[in-house]
């Protein structure tokens, strides 16, 4: 009697569709993760933007108010938009600065507060 060796022709179906189905279990994975990665690289680079913003009024002490003071910056071959405001605090001589940037039109991407002391 001749002993065939081998895989049956079910035995190789059946580890084709194991292995398409972890495949596209990976690709699935890979995807949301790409999109996670594009997604906190904006929200760094909105932070930075709001963090140079901030820098900026401190250092040009350029007068704030409780109006929106909107511009814009390019940042990582992209335009964000920012805008600025006074919050009054509590505190005599120290005001809170607000800072939102955001890519394009939609919601802040990032949201910062910085403090600044009046100039007596």
């Amino acid at each position: 009697m001749r002993y065939c060796t081998g895989f049956t022709l079910l035995e190789s179906i059946l580890s084709l569709a194991i292995f398409s189905i972890v495949g596209i279990g990976i690709m699935v994975v890979m995807s949301e993760q790409l999109i996670r990665v594009k997604t906190l690289e904006d929200k760094i680079m909105a932070s930075w933007v709001a963090d140079n913003i901030i820098a900026e009024i401190n250092l040009a002490k350029i007068a704030q108010t409780e109006n929106w003071l909107r511009g814009h910056d390019i940042m990582g071959n992209k335009v964000w938009y920012w805008q600025s405001r006074e919050i009054k605090t509590q505190s005599i001589g120290i005001i809170t600065v607000e800072v939102r940037s955001q890519e394009g039109s939609r919601t802040p991407d990032y949201i910062l507060q910085g403090y600044r002391a009046l100039d007596e």
